[in-house]
């Protein structure tokens, strides 16, 4: 008997919790790459789920039978209850119920149905355990989508010999960093505010007309690596990329990789985290449970409870574990992923041998915590990877994006001078890309596009593109339309490499390869071909200049809307606000003491709420002070009522070290300042 209701348990826990789980799991390879499990901790996971559940129930049905028959058959029936109101979730969530009422009606009707029909009718027994065979083909179907993992590959023997063997390549791949936030109103870098960017266009090749041809990481990374259109059905794995820059020169020079999301390069070239892991850590597997506990939330409660929950709809960032352990490095771990770049450098001047060293830095990516002078700011709940429908909290987004930029030159500008003072600048070839941009136009998603609309798709894919070749004195432009699968031929053309492999792009050092569109593709399938040139990023910033204007220095950032000028200058009023009842600031305590060192914490910013005493007119916005110096601006109250919920960016410059006075302002239609005070 044992057996049959093993049988039964499985066919149901099947349907109730392995199926929900592995039908997410097994479409998102990336997230066990990003969390570096190994191929035993994968194996755990695939035979957990599919038979763990009913081994459990199996345990539990055979210690109830020691109470006696009726007791053991009660037992029973609750158990299969209980995968029932399992099953009855799933099935609510993949017939696309929207309301909670049908929702849990679904669970309830099932949670009795199932286990009276079990108890009634000896047809249902029967069925039930046949239907233990889709166990087999789920876990089949499962393991052959996780063979990348379980059986990683050890590389792809190159035939490549390389001309150049002198010469070194340092390659900086950043994470979702579009190109229109670095271009001033004039189309040129804004130095002012991008200092490192603008010093190193000065030492470079800037194509300022480049494409990513993909907008989620991980295809966009592996094409970047293997100058290779995106595999849609497979993972950022060796097993779907084995030509690669780091196989092509695994034979021939030095070769080093940073991957923290892919695991293109061979554990014994590349070793660390840019493979997978090793043996069991109860650390990894820890957090992955963690992951999966949200994962199937996500797959099985009611829409309400859903929403509480983070998204599982972003690839490997929207996943808790990998989500969880990014914020985690960014504040505990004194930016992990901005120090990635430095620390890349001064391996890179380190090494006695010329080499290839790539790193792939999860920067600027959200979440957007990074102030420019390097430390960390609070981020709101109204800040996240969906974009507001507002145009007030959009800019708020964009602009906690921007100092997290600013970070980011920072690290770029300590990298370039690191080898520069190595004294091998002159014999490398620094190169610096993204995988893909980001958009941040108000109810559209920041990366999800089939291309409808064309402005959203001009933010996602244009992105940066730099190549300071070995010898290169002095820095010029390049309008040549290419895209970044032309990295890797350009840096075989640089080295002299020669190989029988065939790559998707086309040297640049030389002539222009094209002259024609360029098709690019969405993670979702969808493929366009861009038209466009550098007019469209030039349009796209002038787009997001109306929302944080694009000249002038960081500090600037934080002067937005009506009130922007007012930016950095002192405010005071004689006269008290008759619209604001009061206003608090969850940060308030927080300007008692700031500590101006890096990687400590910052209120950069601000949330709280306003009390309006009557409706606020359109064009009315709220002004915080810093120690009497307007410091950012609240255009959430224009053509507001009732209790108001803000969210604002200070001017960093006003936040340095020590006490701080915190007063709010109201500017109203016309211009006239009025003072609220400090906050409640």
């Amino acid at each position: 008997m044992t057996r049959k209701h093993f049988l039964t348990y499985l066919s149901l826990s099947t349907v109730s919790v392995a199926q929900p789980v592995f039908d997410l799991y097994g479409k998102n390879l990336t997230v066990f790459s990003a969390g570096k499990l190994s191929r035993w901790e994968v194996l755990l996971f695939l035979l957990f789920f599919l038979l763990g559940p009913a081994l459990g129930a199996t345990a539990v049905d055979r210690f109830s039978s020691s109470f006696g028959p009726k007791v053991n058959e009660a037992t029973r029936l609750v158990l299969i209850g209980l995968f029932s109101m399992l099953t009855g979730l799933a099935v609510a969530r993949w017939v696309g119920v929207t309301s909670d009422a049908p929702y849990v009606l679904i669970a309830v009707v099932m949670t009795f149905l199932l286990p009276w029909a079990f108890d009634r009718w000896k047809g249902v027994r029967e069925w039930s355990r046949w239907l233990a065979v889709l166990s087999l083909a789920l876990g089949a179907t499962t393991f052959v989508q996780l063979r990348p993992l379980i059986f990683p590959m050890a590389g792809t023997t190159a035939d490549a010999t390389v001309a150049n063997d002198e010469l070194s390549v340092f390659m900086v791949v950043m994470d979702e960093f579009p190109l229109f936030p670095l271009l001033g109103p004039d189309g040129t870098i804004n130095a002012e505010r991008w200092p490192g960017f603008a010093a190193l266009a000065g030492d470079a090749t800037w194509y300022r007309d480049a494409l990513a041809v993909s907008n989620f990481t991980h295809q966009a990374v592996p094409a970047v690596l293997a100058s290779s259109r995106p595999v849609p059905d497979g993972g950022p794995f060796l097993f779907s990329y084995p030509r690669n820059i780091f196989t092509l020169y695994a034979d021939e020079m030095e070769v080093q990789g940073t991957e923290p999301v892919t695991s293109l390069c061979p554990k014994d070239v590349c070793g660390g985290e840019s493979a997978f892991g090793t043996g069991m850590s109860t650390t990894r597997l820890r957090r992955f449970a963690k992951d999966v506990s949200i994962v199937y939330g996500q797959r099985v409660l009611p829409p309400t409870l859903r929403k509480r929950l983070p998204a599982v709809d972003q690839g490997w960032g929207g996943f808790a574990a990998v989500r969880d352990k990014f914020k985690q490095q960014l504040h505990d771990q004194v930016f992990s992923q901005r120090d990635a770049v430095v620390s890349g450098a001064e391996a890179f001047a380190a090494s006695a041998t010329p080499m290839v060293k790539v790193v792939h830095a999860l920067i600027p990516h959200a979440p957007w915590r990074l102030t420019p002078d390097g430390r960390v700011a609070p981020l709101s709940p109204e800040i996240g990877t969906q974009n507001p429908e507002d145009e007030d909290g959009t800019r708020d987004t964009y602009q906690a994006f921007l100092h997290q930029l600013a970070a980011t030159d920072a690290a770029i500008a300590r990298a370039v001078d690191v080898i520069k003072a190595s004294g091998k600048w002159d014999t490398t070839m620094f190169v610096l890309t993204a995988d893909h941009g980001i958009s941040f136009l108000p109810t559209l998603p920041q990366r999800n596009t089939d291309f409808t609309d064309l402005e959203q798709s001009e933010d996602i894919y244009r992105v940066p593109m730099f190549v300071k070749y070995p010898g290169q004195a002095t820095g010029r432009t390049d309008d040549c339309p290419v895209t970044n699968l032309d990295i890797l031929p350009t840096v075989n053309a640089v080295l002299g490499t020669e190989s029988g492999w065939k790559f998707a792009g086309e040297s640049l050092a030389a002539d222009c390869p094209r002259t024609g569109g360029r098709e690019v593709m969405s993670a979702t399938g969808e493929r366009h071909v861009f038209t466009t040139g550098f007019a469209a990023a030039r349009d796209r910033a002038a787009y997001y200049a109306m929302l944080v204007p694009n000249s002038g220095p960081v500090s600037r950032i934080a002067a937005v809307g009506a009130s922007a000028d007012m930016v950095g200058l002192p405010i005071s009023s004689a006269t008290t606000s008759d619209l604001v009842r009061g206003w608090t600031l969850k940060q308030r305590d927080a300007f008692g003491a700031i500590d101006g060192r890096p990687g400590t914490t910052v209120p950069a910013t601000v949330v709280g709420t306003v009390e309006l005493s009557r409706p606020a007119v359109e064009g009315t916005e709220g002004i915080i002070a810093v120690d009497g110096i307007a410091a950012g601006v609240l255009g959430e109250l224009s053509g507001q009522e009732g209790a108001v919920r803000f969210t604002a960016i200070l001017d960093i410059a006003r936040l340095g070290a020590g006490a701080h006075t915190v007063e709010l302002f109201v500017r109203d239609e016309n211009g006239t300042v009025t003072r609220v005070g400090p906050p409640a």
